[in-house]
């Protein structure tokens, strides 16, 4: 019987990283549709930030990272956030009308985040590569309807958006802390691949929940920050009036 590779193959050696390269045709032709429909949909408009979105997307499966991702999960997580984080924001922008409340959108999120770094799941990204694409374009497609609903609401429903930014914060610093403390390695993968990175899989599930904790934790909690303060901002200018 056959060991299935993985989309972005087999865990390389340090050595080696920097010339694995992603240059399969169908992704490479699934990324220029996606950016003529990105063209398409914008139109005459701005497309600095969905065109940035659509390169960072790139960049995450094109580049060496894909195959990163494959030796450490704190790579995987690393493009995870860069996708949910910073790419999704810039992408959120291609969604234009009411869209879904925050909360509702938020709840969606948590469960697709939760579901896709638990053992389980995580282990069938690895086993095929369908479930690894319905991994990554859930996660990708959630957090766009996310940040599109923030943009959307945060004018009408300043508080209901903070307390969906707040839930997402703590959520995904739940699941930091789970990964960072606990005595139990969660992907068994790993065990064979971290070693050359001059680090044991346990302490590469640290890495990675710290990375979880200080990129997603931090910046949701500054998103509430700011959503709080310009509640109080325009509640105060209400009482003055």
């Amino acid at each position: 019987m056959e060991t299935h590779v993985p989309f972005c193959g087999p865990p390389p050696a340090p050595a080696d990283l920097w010339t694995r390269w992603t240059l399969d045709p169908v992704l490479l032709t699934a990324l220029a549709v996606t950016l003529a429909l990105i063209l398409w949909r914008v139109g005459n408009g701005d497309r600095t930030r969905p065109v940035l979105g659509w390169i960072l997307v790139g960049v995450m499966f094109v580049s060496p990272i894909c195959a990163a991702s494959m030796s450490l999960f704190s790579a995987r997580v690393a493009q995870h956030l860069v996708l949910v984080l910073i790419a999704a924001p810039l992408l959120a922008s291609l969604l234009r009308g009411r869209g879904v409340g925050p909360g509702l959108a938020a709840a969606v999120f948590a469960a697709l985040f939760w579901l896709w770094h638990v053992p389980g799941p995580y282990a069938l990204t690895l086993q095929s590569d369908l479930v690894y694409w319905a991994m990554h374009l859930s996660l990708l497609g959630s957090a766009v309807v996310l940040w599109a609903s923030f943009r959307t609401h945060v004018g009408t429903a300043p508080f209901a958006t903070a307390l969906a930014a707040a839930g997402t914060a703590a959520q995904m610093t739940l699941l930091s802390v789970l990964l960072i403390f606990s005595d139990r390695l969660w992907h068994p993968w790993h065990l064979a691949t971290t070693a050359p990175y001059g680090l044991g899989a346990l302490d590469d599930q640290v890495l990675a929940g710290a990375f979880m904790w200080i990129a997603g934790g931090l910046l949701f909690a500054g998103l509430v920050a700011s959503l709080a303060l310009r509640f109080l901002g325009s509640h105060r200018a209400v009482e003055e009036r």
